[in-house]
């Protein structure tokens, strides 16, 4: 049975949520992430926050610089487990935060009860974007490419809307990355799940000529 594959930061693991990603049979990658908590594919990232920590983060507005940074993976998602006792945070400011995350940074928000809710709401998606939706890892994201294969991933993921599963897709068909730039659209579009507008934007980056401001 396929494992979806889970990057985790590092200050995550003593929070116990690996232990039932694990459990579920998560592969579990620890990095020491920049943007979230959890990466599940090229587009989601989600940040994890104790109903605790998202109150004091509220209070100190580290939520929103952290949200702001979110916003950079297509599918970003907030998730706040537990519920407690709002401290010295009346009900208006912590309903006016809520609707700063959905509708000023248009993150998707949800609710869980405890650590394994949490650990299954991050697997079932993790499953969905990697088995169903076929989507990769954005290798910009990685560390340093170590050899010339990796680089030559890294260089075709720079292209608009090329993952990792892309890159290597067109690396496989056309062998070498110049190949892929002198490519016809109808070659592109060979490549599963890399449709007509996928392959015109490449086309475009690739063909237009540079302009200086």
């Amino acid at each position: 049975m396929e494992k979806p594959v889970i990057k985790v930061d590092k200050r995550e693991l003593r929070s116990g949520i690996t232990d039932y990603l694990k459990n579920f049979g998560c592969e579990i990658e620890e990095e020491r992430l920049e943007i979230g908590d959890y990466i599940l594919s090229d587009r989601v990232a989600v940040e994890r926050k104790t109903f605790s920590d998202f109150i004091s983060s509220t209070r100190d507005l580290r939520l929103f610089s952290q949200l702001k940074e979110l916003t950079k993976f297509e599918k970003p998602i907030l998730l706040i487990e537990g519920f407690e006792y709002f401290g010295d945070l009346n009900q208006n400011s912590l309903f006016g935060a809520l609707a700063s995350v959905i509708l000023d940074f248009g993150v998707p928000t949800i609710w869980t009860k405890n650590k394994k809710e949490s650990s299954n709401f991050i697997y079932i998606t993790a499953k969905r974007e990697q088995f169903k939706e076929k989507r990769g890892f954005a290798i910009r994201l990685r560390k340093k490419p170590q050899n010339l294969r990796e680089e030559q991933e890294y260089l075709i993921a720079g292209l608009p809307s090329i993952n990792s599963v892309l890159s290597s897709r067109l690396l496989e068909k056309f062998g070498t990355p110049k190949k892929i730039f002198k490519a016809k659209k109808e070659e592109l579009t060979e490549i599963k799940s890399l449709g007509e507008k996928k392959a015109q934007r490449i086309l475009d980056i690739i063909n237009t000529k540079h302009f200086s401001d």
